[in-house]
């Protein structure tokens, strides 16, 4: 596989900031606030003095050519542009696009109600989530627990608008779908990919399918069930193409391990929704 080194500028956010951060700090360049996996004006202010030292063009961005030229002062951040062969068969448009599963239902209101119990909601609208729901009866209480996932510690949450360091690594989400993301977690870090996964972005939250306000149970989101999660929203945004091999934030080498983990992806729904992964077989 061919090594990639990618930009990083201010608005990124995820453990490859942490290790660019981790690695100003340990060169004794101050980043004000450690390694908090956030690229705003202090870290911006940590690669300008970088720059500054080693007489390089300064453009508040650590470039990929920086990451190069880093490499023989211990710094490492690289993604790969061919595909992984354990994990991305080829697909017959695009050789690098992971082919949808032939052996997994593509999940619907149906089949998460028959994989994880109904319940009764209304619509409640909130300001800053216009999808919002309130789930009336005690299924919350009966179903929804907090699973430690040991890959996450250490991570950045994206669930909120100043995302914490995930100090326990852990999640909410369905009891029956805990031990399935367990174990695709353990399989992406058994299989060396878990780099790919720069920060998590939330798996339980009670709301519609984005875009919608009718409150129909065909419009639930699958994140009301507590079953599906996301990871690398801001490369793989909802309705866009998702991050291609050699780009930041690609998640397309992690799509075959979590089919034969039993996870329907995403960038397979007709409204491509490449951060997403959920639970289709138990």
């Amino acid at each position: 596989m061919t090594p990639h080194f990618y930009d990083l500028k201010e608005r990124h956010i995820g453990t490859d900031v942490m290790r660019l951060q981790s690695f100003l700090i340990a060169q004794g360049i101050t980043v004000t606030g450690g390694a908090d996996g956030v690229f705003g004006p202090k870290t911006r202010a940590g690669v300008d003095a970088f720059h500054t030292r080693h007489d390089r063009p300064q453009s508040g961005t650590f470039r990929a050519e920086d990451a190069q030229f880093a490499t023989a002062l211990g710094y490492e951040n690289t993604c790969f542009e061919t595909p992984h062969p354990a994990t991305i068969p080829p697909a017959e448009d695009d050789p690098t696009y992971p082919p949808i599963p032939s052996d997994l239902p593509r999940p619907t209101h149906i089949t998460s109600d028959a994989l994880f119990g109904t319940f009764e909601f209304s619509f409640a609208p909130k300001h800053h989530d216009p999808q919002g729901i309130d789930i009336l009866d005690t299924w919350v209480d009966d179903t929804i627990i907090r699973a430690r996932i040991p890959q996450l510690v250490g991570m950045l949450n994206r669930q909120f608008a100043n995302p914490p360091i995930m100090v326990t690594g852990e999640i909410v989400c369905h009891r029956l779908a805990a031990p399935r993301i367990q174990a695709l977690f353990a399989a992406w870090d058994k299989a060396g990919l878990l780099d790919r996964v720069l920060y998590y972005t939330g798996c339980f939250y009670p709301r519609l399918k984005r875009g919608t306000t009718d409150p129909l149970r065909a419009n639930l989101s699958n994140h009301a069930w507590g079953a599906a999660f996301d990871i690398n929203s801001q490369e793989n945004w909802l309705g866009q193409t998702p991050a291609p091999l050699g780009a930041r934030g690609c998640v397309r080498e992690l799509v075959h391990i979590a089919n034969e983990e039993g996870f329907y992806w995403g960038g397979h729904f007709e409204r491509k929704d490449g951060m997403h992964f959920e639970v289709a077989a138990l």
